[in-house]
């Protein structure tokens, strides 16, 4: 069985001081990939992400390629992982592309280095078995065809998938998922030897907040270890985090929190911002630690009754901020229109583009035991699609930008209401413990005279009194705001207050108002450590 590699660089557009094109992708991934003697960043695994991005299909090859000619083994030294595009959410010609670009890499040093090239890639948004396994069948067809057209001997089954789980109903119940494909699989006739999956941070609190998205991955990462005891097989769980809190809190000074927290995790990503907007010195730092010490720790595995109560936890979490999330979702739309694309991504808007998944409370609610929450949860579940929802990393940005950190949203009163359940304790203690370091940070940037500007008058009331219960639960204290940044967010405020709002007209040339707020937010951005 191959290395489980403990940190994977990825492809994600939260950098704040870099726009990075796909014609420097593959320098980057070789950038990374090399140790840190040779000048590079010393990370294991490099993300090609094809998954709603321009990315061409050439990358993966010129990527190996780079790397084989400076004598590094795609396979064995390092890995090189692309994030295939979902069936369902693009197109199968899109995804079969992306499979195709992968066994063009196999062909062009298949008589240079011994072994597969590319050994797994991650199939995004998995909801069900069915999709991964009809996934998995595309893969063996792409390798079978290839073995006929270019006379080469793979495997059929040496390209193993990467389910990417990314929404909370389907985190939670992933163990039934991960059971279901792995027995499908075996009626395949395709082998495993191990199954890493990756567990979506930012998508998940996107959806349904800050505290249920981390509560479920520490769920989910436990009911990845018990279906791996049950089948027989190592599962290897990878989050996908970024920066900022809401994202991950992946940074060099919360290293040795979050590993603490999420125990059992195998893989860490290392996104953007933390190779272009951190010192390059503690980036390789924190590199090094988590190559040391993230995959030492045990596992923390639940027992049921505790799964009932942090399923609990994630449904009242949720309640809270989706009854928030409704009423700001579409100034925090057009704001987060405004940031830069820092990579070729697809449009969200447009023939070829898509937008996110709405949040599906009711799905949640099937889950939770409790029948009152499970009833209020269902009654949040919209009924009908939210048009054009903001990716994660504009949303994180723009809600940071008018001085609401997300974080904040339904924290306070979810808080309240599990000290009225008596689960503040066990919330704080054993099942979030980090809770408090995730706010100190998103506290600072909070400032509810700016955010009253953007808001509607309810939700208004209702994250005041998020920010009242934060102060009171968690103890957090308000730092000395960056000058810099509160001086920022106040020239910023007219100019975005009038763009979001139904008139939309501008007070100067349009071109020149939308630079000066691009600038603004950019600048922003930098001072707190990511685009979002």
């Amino acid at each position: 069985m191959e290395r489980i590699p403990a940190t994977m660089a990825t492809q994600h557009p939260d950098s704040a001081t870099v726009y990075v094109p796909v014609q420097k992708e593959p320098q980057e991934a070789l950038d990374v990939l090399k140790p840190v003697d040779r000048g590079g960043l010393g990370i294991d695994e490099y993300m090609i992400d094809f998954e709603g991005k321009m990315t061409p299909c050439i990358q993966t090859t010129e990527v190996v390629l780079r790397l084989v000619s400076e004598g590094i083994i795609p396979g064995k030294d390092v890995f090189v992982t692309p994030r295939i595009p979902s069936a369902s959410q693009e197109t199968v010609f899109r995804q079969l592309m992306a499979l195709m670009s992968i066994m063009e890499a196999y062909y062009r040093v298949h008589d240079v280095i011994a072994g597969p090239s590319i050994i797994e890639v991650i199939h995004p948004m998995s909801a069900s078995s069915s999709e991964l396994l009809e996934t998995r069948q595309r893969v063996v067809d792409v390798v079978n065809l290839t073995n006929q057209e270019f006379h080469i001997a793979v495997e059929p089954d040496v390209i193993k998938l990467i389910p990417l789980v990314e929404a909370v109903p389907q985190l939670v119940r992933i163990k039934r998922i991960l059971g279901e494909y792995l027995i499908g699989s075996k009626r395949l006739k395709l082998g495993d030897d191990r199954l890493r999956v990756m567990l979506g941070r930012s998508d998940a609190a996107l959806d349904y907040g800050h505290v249920a998205a981390a509560l479920s991955i520490k769920l989910a990462i436990s009911e990845c270890y018990t279906c791996g005891e049950e089948v027989g097989l190592t599962i290897a769980p990878i989050m996908g985090a970024g920066t900022l809190p809401f994202r991950g809190h992946v940074t060099p000074k919360n290293a040795d929190c979050l590993m603490n927290e999420f125990k059992g995790l195998k893989t860490i990503t290392i996104q953007s911002s933390l190779r272009y907007d951190c010192d390059r010195h503690e980036t390789i730092e924190l590199v090094k630690k988590m190559k040391a010490g993230l995959q030492k720790p045990a596992p923390t595995i639940f027992s049921r009754e505790e799964g009932q109560e942090i399923l609990f936890l994630i449904g009242l979490f949720t309640k809270h901020y989706l009854k928030t999330f409704y009423h700001i979702i579409n100034p925090v739309k057009a704001i987060s229109d405004l940031f830069p694309d820092q990579r070729d991504r697809l449009a969200r808007k447009g023939p070829v583009g898509y937008s996110r998944d709405v949040p599906k409370p009711a799905d949640l609610a099937v889950c939770v035991d409790d029948k009152k929450l499970s009833s209020e949860l269902k009654r949040l579940q919209v009924a009908r699609a939210l048009p054009d929802l903001p990716r994660a990393i504009k949303y994180t940005g723009a809600l940071y930008s008018i001085g609401l950190p997300p974080e904040i949203i339904g924290t306070g009163r979810g808080l309240k209401e599990a000290d009225e359940h008596g689960l503040l304790d066990k919330l704080l203690t054993e099942y979030y413990a980090s809770v408090s370091s995730d706010l100190a940070f998103a506290y600072q940037f909070v400032n509810l005279d700016a955010a009253k500007a953007f808001i509607p008058r309810v939700p208004f009331r209702q994250v005041s009194e998020d920010v009242k219960y934060i102060k009171e639960y968690l103890k957090v204290d308000r730092r000395a705001p960056n000058l810099l940044y509160a001086t920022l967010m106040e020239t910023l405020k007219p100019s975005l207050r009038q763009f979001v709002s139904s008139e939309h007209k501008m007070l100067v040339d349009e071109v020149t108002q939308l630079g000066l707020i691009e600038s603004c937010l950019l600048k922003m951005s930098q001072i707190r450590g990511a685009l979002g």
